[in-house]
């Protein structure tokens, strides 16, 4: 790992331990502000019953695995490329934030809506080395920077667990860049994207204003993004580019405070 790859590794790093102990903060104010006695607390744990009716909040952990396809189209600027296609992948920890309102009804159906926020920070990058002029290279580097969602829930109460499955639209702020550092020359675009969400999950209500929950989420942006790369060292293609789209898997663990 070379003196960049460690820094930008670091900031990275740095920003996710203090966007965890913002949520650790807010977890812990929750649980301070709950008008709940040690009594009721105990209580909770004995009692069958449980109402999943009304509104939470919550914090979130869990990993992310993004995925894109990838082609360069008519890139004439290194000798032997013509166009290429790949598809690359990358891996991160993903903190965030949830927030939503849950209806039981008397048949013990669950419905609700639900919106959260996310931080992935997560990069993948493919490098083209060229075979002829040795040292030149193209990478391509796809970016995704923050996700959101707004889903509708559907569950079956078992007293206190809650299977549900979910789905709704997703946004994220993605981007595509292009680099060669031997060549000092550089593109990229950061855009908004919209796309649709599905999963699932059991939630478990541990104390009376207090559950947790384990969840899936497959995301898929659908249209790809587009980037221009009109000139590269004095070659000109105008219709050289290129075009990433982008989905993701997630698997995390949430807690959640019930008003």
């Amino acid at each position: 790992m070379n003196d960049l790859d460690l820094s930008t590794f670091r900031e990275f790093g740095m920003q996710k331990l203090l966007n965890l102990l913002a949520l650790a903060l807010l977890v812990c104010f929750s649980l301070v502000a709950s008008p709940a006695t040690a009594d009721e607390s105990i209580e909770s744990v004995h009692d069958s019953k449980y109402d999943w009716t009304g509104a939470y909040v919550g914090v979130n952990l869990g990993a992310i695995w993004s995925g894109s396809q990838f082609t360069a189209n008519n890139v004439s600027f290194l000798p032997d490329s013509g166009s290429y296609s790949a598809s690359i992948t990358s891996a991160d920890v993903n903190p965030g934030l949830q927030l939503g309102y849950l209806e039981q009804l008397n048949n013990n159906w669950v419905v609700g809506a639900e919106g959260d926020f996310t931080y992935p920070a997560s990069n993948s990058y493919f490098q083209y080395n060229d075979k002829v002029a040795l040292g030149q290279y193209d990478r391509f580097t796809t970016h995704n920077n923050q996700q959101g969602s707004l889903r509708l829930r559907v569950g079956y109460a078992i007293e206190r667990l809650l299977p549900y499955i979910t789905a709704g639209v997703s946004f994220a702020s993605l981007g595509l860049s292009y680099s060669n550092e031997n060549l000092h020359e550089s593109y990229s675009k950061t855009t908004t994207q919209t796309g649709w969400v599905v999963g699932g999950g059991l939630e478990y209500g541990l104390l009376t204003n207090l559950s947790g929950r384990v969840e899936y989420l497959y995301t898929d942006y659908g249209k790809a993004l587009n980037l221009s790369i009109p000139t590269v060292d004095s070659y000109i293609d105008n219709t050289g580019g290129a075009t990433a789209s982008l989905y993701s898997n997630v698997v995390r663990a949430a807690v959640n405070y019930r008003f």
